[in-house]
């Protein structure tokens, strides 16, 4: 397995902190991500669990993604007031886009996790499916407007 430290961008110039764990070849064969998002620091208690996790992911033909939201861990940006804020479903989307963009990815990005980050896997399915029904509903709308 390849660990590697990497800093995502979002639109408005925050950081936010990544641990990258890819498979033994370095990601010379891309293979599909699996992105966790959570509050509760990556880099402190949450490291050996990480590792053993990620490390059976990476055996199996899977990326890992480890990302402290914003304003947690070493990401940038003030904590957002409550849980599972449209800011925080936003930045779900920028590193779900960063990740797919990666040389190593297939460009195939799926979320996990228990407790917060499998709630942000939900609210951002939810708000992906939402905005594809908007989307569609907006097209039909135009295509009946004389």
């Amino acid at each position: 397995m390849v660990i590697s430290q990497q800093m995502i961008p979002m639109a408005d110039g925050i950081e936010l902190a990544a641990t990258l764990y890819l498979p033994p070849d370095g990601g010379a064969t891309p293979v599909p991500a699996l992105f966790e998002f959570l509050p509760y620091r990556k880099d402190d208690a949450m490291l050996a669990r990480d590792y053993d996790l990620y490390s059976y992911m990476t055996q199996h033909g899977y990326a890992g993604a480890r990302v402290d939201i914003r304003g947690t861990g070493r990401s940038g940006g003030e904590l957002p007031a409550g849980e599972y804020t449209e800011q925080e479903q936003l930045d779900a989307e920028a590193v779900i886009a960063w990740l797919a963009d990666q040389p190593w990815c297939t460009g195939a990005v799926g979320m996990w996790g228990i407790s917060w980050g499998g709630f942000n896997a939900i609210q951002g399915r939810n708000a992906q499916a939402a905005r594809a029904e908007g989307h569609h509903r907006h097209r039909r709308v135009r295509r009946h407007v004389p």
